[in-house]
């Protein structure tokens, strides 16, 4: 018996490992100390280096601006005498030259068939153009969960003369949250259609062999070549007046576009925080990074976190063995270390490791031994790792209810409820009323397994989580394709494809729907007269007078918009109930220890019911214990009465127990201890 006891104090000691590598893991994976990582990584890894000389911008500058005029008053024909200086002579003319201006629209003059006829003759200029996305959320099929999908709406590209003889790629800039441009576009693939970017294209047209670019990912984050300014730059009208010659520009990249500050075409850039970036030398920094692969490659954030937690792991396993003195020694050659070697690293692969997490870890760690062996030394342990492991619960709680607005409070007041449930108990056995009692065990057993009964909400997407209505992120979409279907109708009998009156009932029709789509997305109970107006705008289908049908609404939305009580479809509420499964996954690997064996099993099973017909496993009575009976009934009392709800309104305390009564009367939940929780808050407000 005493050596079992050893061996379970032994275990036991090892959980500060546990957990610490556990935060790390977290801590890594949470992000929660991306901006601060972004700004080191920015230091690090971008850095200045030899500047091409095969790179040149012509800009549009101030002295350009200043001879020429504003440049919305422009003549087109400016651009052609650039594009036939640049080419006019066959043996020196540039290798590609980049037009970094959209030149939409078309005013048929002169300038524009000079601009035309100059850019095919030259036969090695790329245009710029423009794309214009758009998004919806959609089921995966492959996932089940729901998934942001964009999709290209349309290319603004030059007026038709010019880019029928010219290759266009877009010059969209991808911005972080931080508002830095990392990342440039190489191509979209989208309906069937590859859309390729202007650097890449311009870097397709200049390399030698084209088919590695093809090995390119599609957004990778590039590694600046030069800061704001050290590209190779000459003032547009320097070139047409002559001041510069064309050979200057023999066998080289030429990029043209905005060089003034009046012009908005400027980026904040991770190589230089202090100074904007114009968007020429943005492109002049991409194209040559996909030239010359100066890319900067990422793990995936789950390898980042078990590298995190391995190195958390090691070290904190070090410090159970090792002097304090050596400890710090150690924590202090990583410190210097890592960020040497994540350098080398990306040096030799171009591979980014993050620089923070680890260092913060490994000190997190630190300080979690360094007070273990103070507890240590007073003689605390058992009682110091009882309160650790309690306050775990409270971070894990925190943790969850903190992804969502709704329900924060929903853990604790559990919690709390379940212990004053047991106080109360306690109370009765003592006035003889009852022969249930409760050790202070088993207190604290119930106070963790309803700290963590919800710890597996963490895996359930928010979008499921907080779904105030039936139709969710899919009401905005379907609000505009009733307005644009409204409008074709209208359309329809202004050319006489429909008749007055046939519009009228249409449109009145959709108004009718739009305007009580709040009522009917709600999620609460409708009439039969709401059903058959609901169906009927669901099978409402628009069709062109070119034959081309629309759809009023999607399968998704009538589906979503057909779910008869709350807000979650069938399988929303699948993925919602599978948070239990969860809860048993993660709590399976945690160390409890003999004191508090049965919370996993508690936590587990809150959503099991006496009749068997709970879930996850349908468990029935046999199987389920007093303090898990306890926290079912909590847990239903404090959803029922909660006022925070996205999805429902808050239940009065008499409605809330006599549903529970309903529950009891099924047989799903525990009538004796039902009637001692009513002893306790039961409230009739009828009265």
């Amino acid at each position: 018996m005493k050596q079992n006891d050893n061996t379970i104090k032994y275990i036991l000691s090892y959980l500060p490992n546990v957990v610490v590598t556990i935060i790390a893991f977290l801590f890594t994976i949470s992000g929660i100390a991306n901006e601060l990582e972004i700004l080191a990584e920015d230091s690090l890894y971008q850095n200045p280096s030899a500047i091409p000389s095969d790179v040149k911008i012509i800009a549009i500058d101030e002295k350009t601006l200043e001879e020429l005029g504003p440049y919305t008053d422009w003549n087109r024909s400016y651009f052609a005498d650039l594009i036939e200086i640049l080419d006019s002579d066959a043996d020196s003319k540039p290798l590609v030259i980049g037009l970094d201006i959209i030149f939409s629209g078309s005013d048929n003059s002169e300038g524009e068939s000079r601009l035309a006829d100059a850019a095919e003759k030259a036969g090695n200029v790329v245009l710029a153009s423009k794309l214009e996305a758009d998004s919806r959320v959609v089921l995966s099929d492959e996932s089940g969960r729901y998934e942001l999908i964009s999709y290209i709406k349309d290319e603004v590209k030059a007026f038709e003369a010019l880019s029928s003889v010219c290759e266009s790629g877009f010059t969209n800039i991808i911005l972080d949250d931080d508002g830095y441009v990392r990342r440039a576009y190489t191509r979209i693939d989208s309906a069937e259609v590859t859309y390729k970017s202007f650097s890449y294209l311009i870097a397709e047209k200049a390399a030698s062999n084209s088919a590695v670019l093809n090995d390119l990912p599609l957004i990778p984050e590039i590694r600046y070549t030069g800061k704001p300014g050290e590209f190779t730059t000459v003032s547009m009208s320097s070139v047409l007046d002559g001041e510069i010659p064309a050979k200057y520009f023999a066998d080289s990249i030429v990029l043209i576009g905005a060089h003034e500050e009046g012009m908005l075409d400027s980026y904040k850039v991770p190589i230089d925080h202090s100074t904007e970036m114009y968007g020429v030398e943005c492109h002049a920094n991409a194209l040559y990074a996909f030239l010359n692969n100066k890319l900067i490659y990422s793990l995936p954030l789950f390898i980042e976190a078990i590298i995190t937690a391995v190195i958390t792991a090691l070290y904190s396993l070090l410090m159970r063995k090792k002097r304090l003195r050596y400890s710090i020694i150690s924590m202090v050659v990583i410190l210097v270390a890592y960020p040497l070697c994540a350098f080398t690293v990306f040096v030799v692969t171009s591979v980014r490791l993050s620089l923070l997490y680890i260092p913060i870890s490994i000190i997190l760690a630190f300080f979690v031994f360094l007070v273990l062996r103070y507890v240590e030394v007073q003689k605390q342990r058992a009682g110091d790792m009882q309160k650790m492991l309690f306050s775990m619960a409270d971070s894990m709680a925190e943790a969850i209810e903190g992804r969502t607005p709704y329900n924060a409070n929903h853990t604790k007041n559990v919690a709390n409820r379940c212990m004053e449930m047991l106080d109360y108990i306690n109370k009765m056995h003592k006035e003889k009323r009852t022969d249930l009692y409760f050790t202070e065990k088993d207190r604290k057993q119930l106070y963790l397994a309803a700290m963590l009964h919800d710890i597996g909400k963490m895996d359930v997407p928010l979008e499921v989580m907080d779904k105030p209505t039936k139709l969710g992120n899919l009401e905005a979409p379907l609000r505009s394709r009733l307005e644009i279907i409204k409008l074709k109708i209208r359309n329809d009998c202004l050319s006489g494809v429909l008749s007055d009156e046939s519009a009228d009932e249409q449109i009145n029709q959709i108004e009718r729907f739009l305007g009580q789509l709040d009522k009917y997305n709600c999620g609460r109970p409708l009439d039969a007269e709401d059903w058959t107006f609901i169906d009927k705008i669901c099978s409402s289908v628009y069709i062109s007078k070119e034959g081309e049908e629309t759809p009023y609404l999607t399968k998704e939305e009538v589906d979503d918009l057909h779910i008869k009580a709350g807000t979650l479809s069938e399988n929303e509420r699948q993925i919602m109930q599978s948070h239990v499964v969860y809860t048993d996954k993660i709590l399976k690997h945690m160390q409890f220890g003999k004191d508090f064996s049965d919370v996993r099993t508690i936590a587990a099973n809150h959503h099991e019911l006496l009749n068997s017909k709970g879930y996850p496993n349908g468990i029935g009575a046999d199987n389920l214990d007093v303090m898990t009976r306890i926290l079912t009934i909590m847990d239903i009392y404090d959803s029922l009465i909660a006022d925070d709800r996205p999805y429902k309104k808050a239940k009065p305390n008499n409605i809330a127990f006599k549903i529970l009564d309903e529950e009891a009367e099924l047989g799903k939940i525990d009538k004796e201890l039902l009637a001692i929780a009513k002893e306790i808050w039961f409230i009739d407000t009828e009265k």
